[in-house]
């Protein structure tokens, strides 16, 4: 390539990195939050090999110590475009003619890889897999002599596959290629023989290994559900190998210019660009938002970006709840946010892997710890792929402390200690146990264990919700977030008559607005006129109610009404949650 050819080249690769890391930091910041979490990566050799033993284990073993990255995200945004910008490069390196049309051809897998990654299912492990693949193919084309070059690559086949799993075709391809293009010796022989080399690893890897054929041809851990083809992988892959025989292909001069490339390019970037932004789940990724932000407990981080767009989802709603309650501000502010039944302020539990985790940490705030512990547990033993999660070690390790189970969480905390970013906190707890001043040292530890349930704590169904933070209401009655939940569950299915009985036996003054207006309906229910109201009712909201009721009886529209009064209990009881039984 010329002089300008190999700027332009260089340009390319800065501005695809410099783009990818501006779109996994700032628009797709908490998938990259979400991947770390449900790994548990340990700095030992046990570990690796546990991992590495089974076809494409290297690969997955760097994909885990590089996802651990994630969990800041501005760095594992930097980590991933390199990594994505290295596939370009050695996708590139493994083409037997570099011109900078293959250099441009050679963003396309990269393209592909992106938008792979965009699920929140994609693992790290055949991305490196990928490129580990084609740079053995690059490093293979080093060596002069093409006997001594096709013996190599005969019998680093093994090799490959080991390392990458069935990815290892790539390499077969790209060695295949180039030796067919050489013309040297017999290479259709050469090309046979490789094949019947991956055979026979596909069939000893069978026969040796305890995973289904299906599972070995697909790539044991390429996808973290196994039984899900991942296109958009197996899409780069197709896309790598075309690459590579291209650049086999005797080439016109015309295609050797600059213009054609850098037009190439272009159209590469914007397709690459629509792509992406189509894959991308912008409602999975402010779910993982709000998670990430109860998990690092930013109460008010949450309520500004619940002011900026209200949320909608169960789950998202659930942790807009959990921030308004920790900041005392449920009881007055809950219904000028959206709200859709108690599903948002307690989700039904699912036995997945996701959606037990932000309930969890509900209970576990509320004082509920052994529920916690069993969310926290089911979520874990969920998790597609076998893995363990070190986020949820780290709250087994203090629910079992709060219980006062010291050995059990010792256990957890030893295998954080060999991790990268969960290793201090791990050794400062178990040194915290070891001298005794743990609940000293760990407030927030303290107050769960002085809130914690103790002579209630059942196995209960969504349906005995009430009675259950009722019990916890009543062994702790200066538990105020257990009381406003309990209140809002009544509330929230609309059962103003078992409001009115647990708003008695709490002792709460100031009355909050959200309880006045509940009362000031459930008041209009049931009598002629506000003669006898208590004086707990801000006369403010009994002219309000009256312009409400006004309004409702002369028929005006749901969407009259919300501009009006869609930060009242009021709209919420007519308007939301219309499945329930009044």
């Amino acid at each position: 390539m010329s002089r300008f050819q190999k700027i332009s080249a260089l340009s390319m690769t800065v501005l695809t990195g410099i783009a990818l890391y501006f779109f996994f930091a700032f628009r797709y910041p908490y998938h990259l939050h979400f991947q770390e979490q449900y790994q548990l990566f340990e700095w030992t050799w046990k570990y690796f090999a546990d991992v590495s033993c089974v076809p494409g284990g290297l690969a997955d073993w760097l994909g885990r110590c590089h996802t651990q990255f994630f969990y800041h995200a501005p760095a594992g945004s930097a980590l991933l475009a390199i990594l994505l910008c290295g596939v370009q490069l050695i996708v590139w390196a493994a083409c037997r003619r570099r011109t900078l049309l293959t250099y441009v051809l050679s963003f396309l897998p990269v393209l592909l890889l992106t938008a792979f990654f965009c699920d929140d299912n994609a693992l790290t492990g055949p991305i490196v897999g990928l490129a580990l693949s084609l740079g053995v193919a690059a490093l293979c084309r080093c060596v002069g002599a093409w006997k001594g070059r096709r013996l190599l690559e005969l019998l680093l086949v093994p090799v490959v596959y080991m390392a990458c799993g069935p990815l290892c075709l790539l390499f077969i391809i790209a060695a295949v290629c180039c030796e067919v293009a050489d013309g040297e010796g017999r290479p259709w022989l050469f090309a046979i023989g490789m094949l019947a080399v991956a055979a026979l690893c596909l069939l000893a890897a069978w026969r040796i290994f305890p995973y289904p054929f299906n599972r070995l041809v697909q790539g044991v851990h390429y996808y973290r559900f196994h039984n899900i083809l991942p296109g958009m992988l197996y899409a780069a892959a197709a896309a790598a190998a075309l690459v590579v025989l291209f650049s086999c292909l005797k080439v016109r001069k015309p295609l050797q210019g600059s213009v054609l490339p850098i037009a190439l390019f272009g159209m590469l970037a914007t397709a690459g660009i629509l792509l992406t932004l189509r894959v991308a789940d912008s409602a999975k990724e402010e779910w993982m938002r709000y998670d990430f932000m109860v998990r690092m407990q930013m109460w008010n981080r949450i309520q500004q970006q619940a002011d900026r767009r209200n949320p909608d989802n169960p789950k998202t709603v659930s942790c807009l709840n959990l921030a308004l309650a920790k900041t005392g501000r449920l009881a007055d502010n809950q219904f000028s946010y959206f709200q859709n039944g108690p599903d948002g302020l307690l989700p039904t539990y699912e036995g997945d892997y996701t959606n037990p985790v932000s309930t969890g940490e509900i209970f576990w705030h509320l004082g509920m710890v052994n529920t916690a512990q069993r969310y926290v547990f089911e979520a874990q033993e969920a998790i597609p792929d076998f893995q363990k999660s070190a986020r949820f070690y780290r709250r087994l390790a203090e629910t079992n402390l709060v219980n006062g189970d010291t050995l059990v969480a010792m256990k957890y905390l030893k295998v954080l200690e060999h991790t990268t970013f969960y290793r201090s906190w791990a050794r400062e707890t178990a040194a915290l146990v070891a001298d005794g001043t743990l609940f000293e040292k760990r407030p927030e530890l303290a107050r769960i264990r002085e809130l914690r349930l103790r002579e209630h704590d059942y196995l209960f169904s969504e349906t005995e919700m009430d009675s259950m933070l009722g019990l916890l209401s009543l062994e702790h009655p200066e538990n105020r977030m257990a009381v406003d939940y309990l209140l809002s569950w009544c509330l929230l299915r609309k059962d103003l008559n078992r409001f009115a009985e647990c708003l008695q036996m709490a002792d709460i003054s100031p009355l909050p607005q959200v309880y006045q207006e509940a009362l000031l309906l459930l008041w209009v229910f049931t009598h002629e006129d506000f003669t006898g109201l208590p004086p707990t009712i801000a006369p403010v909201n009994v002219q309000r109610i009256n312009r409400f009721m006004a309004d409702a009886n002369a028929g005006k529209s749901e969407a009259v009404m919300k501009a009006t009064y869609g930060n009242t209990y009021w709209f919420y009881f007519i308007f939301r949650y219309r499945n329930q039984q009044q």
